[in-house]
């Protein structure tokens, strides 16, 4: 296990009704008066009542909301823009997502965005680094990035899907109702459950030794993640099963599963090409078929780790040779997915007229290369896309 900080300053609040709080949440940090912007997608938080709850609570708590919707799945630079001119206009004294992954993103770039002279997407083309943000608090409504306790940022520009991280924008106060989750449809069930999946597998697959403590920390969360994802594709009003979704997502992206350890983060990088390349691709659906690629591409760098993973995640038994165990443990993963109703390749992904080679370009485009499990260049990825047909 390599040296490492660890330090997670996000106040989680969760629980039924606990968005009922947020005013007097904020009110802790913010003097009276202070105005607050208040981000969101589109209209499910109105008819749900949830942002009419959510001005409530502030107003109560003599704190004054300035409104900005209209987020999209892959948050767009021009948004953001949107926003930080609006928060400079008003000057707000902090950013409340009220959303999922997208909303917290755009929120975090907007809260990096306003004291910054320059353009915010000087800190995705790595031209610049954060120095100050806005404080950036949450109310949860879909469970799957994790960006309500995370460092991490993405942002789409045009065909450019880039990713950003700083401490400053790890939002002080997270609140999360699991009763909130109950109107999703089952596409956002499985892109949450196989994306918070892949956030712990970006860690896990690691070339560092002696990480046997994260190790076991990070199986379990995985396994529990696969039995309750399947509980809420057939209830989606299960309450019990969506507090183990809520809470493994929240914890899958906060730095927790890394610890001591390399990253890899390669399948993240070549699903932010397939989503940039097609915004309508949703991320989690994206993953679930560029992860099975990339295993059989990289199991041979390290073939014990896919034994582990084979044998403690998909409960699959030794098979009498290495390759039939990786094989097995690869096609149990690929046979959850398809049990969840997620696409097997970029046909069913309806991007099977992408091009691999364009793709593979892009993803080296900033640093010439992907993942550290094993370091991919342009002609592995091509390789890898080209599997996932």
């Amino acid at each position: 296990m390599n040296n490492f900080e660890y330090c997670n300053s996000t106040r989680l609040v969760f629980g039924k009704g606990e968005e009922d709080r947020i005013g007097d949440l904020l009110r802790k940090k913010l003097p009276a008066g202070s105005k607050v912007l208040v981000v969101f997608g589109g209209g499910t938080v109105k008819r749900t009542g949830l942002l009419a709850k959510v001005e409530q609570s502030l107003a109560k708590a003599d704190l004054q909301s300035v409104t900005l919707g209209g987020v999209t799945p892959n948050p767009q630079l021009c948004f953001v823009q949107k926003g930080i001119e609006l928060a400079r206009q008003q000057a707000v004294a902090a950013v409340l997502a009220v959303g999922g992954g997208s909303v917290i993103d755009a929120s975090k770039a907007i809260a990096i965005g306003v004291p910054y002279e320059g353009d915010v997407w000087d800190f995705f083309i790595q031209k610049a680094a954060p120095e100050k943000a806005l404080p950036v608090a949450c109310i949860l409504t879909l469970p799957a990035a994790g960006s309500e306790q995370s460092i991490r940022i993405v942002l789409s520009d045009k065909d450019r899907k880039l990713g950003t991280g700083t401490p400053i924008v790890r939002p002080f106060v997270s609140v999360i109702d699991p009763e909130i989750f109950y109107t999703l449809p089952k596409k956002q069930i499985r892109a949450g459950v196989i994306d918070m999946m892949s956030h712990i597998m970006e860690r896990y697959f690691t070339q560092t030794k002696g990480t046997d403590f994260i190790d076991g920390q990070a199986e379990a969360a995985m396994r529990s993640i696969m039995k309750n994802g399947l509980k809420l594709i057939k209830n989606h009003k299960n309450y019990d099963a969506w507090c183990q979704i809520g809470l493994a997502g929240s914890f899958a992206h906060n730095g927790y599963y890394g610890l001591g350890q390399v990253e890899d983060w390669a399948c993240h990088g070549m699903e932010h090409e397939l989503s940039a390349w097609d915004t309508t691709i949703t991320h989690g659906e994206g993953l679930a078929v560029v992860t099975p690629a990339w295993m059989h591409y990289v199991w041979k760098d390290n073939p014990e780790r896919f034994i582990q993973f084979a044998c403690n995640v998909m409960s699959v038994k030794p098979h009498g040779s290495t390759k039939k165990t990786v094989m097995a443990g690869i096609k149990a993963l690929k046979k959850f997915y398809a049990k969840i109703g997620a696409p097997k390749n970029l046909k069913e992904l309806k991007a099977d007229g992408i091009s691999a080679k364009e793709l593979a370009v892009k993803a080296c485009q900033l640093n010439g290369k992907l993942g550290n499990f094993k370091v991919l260049h342009e002609d592995d990825i091509e390789q890898i896309y080209k599997l996932m047909r």
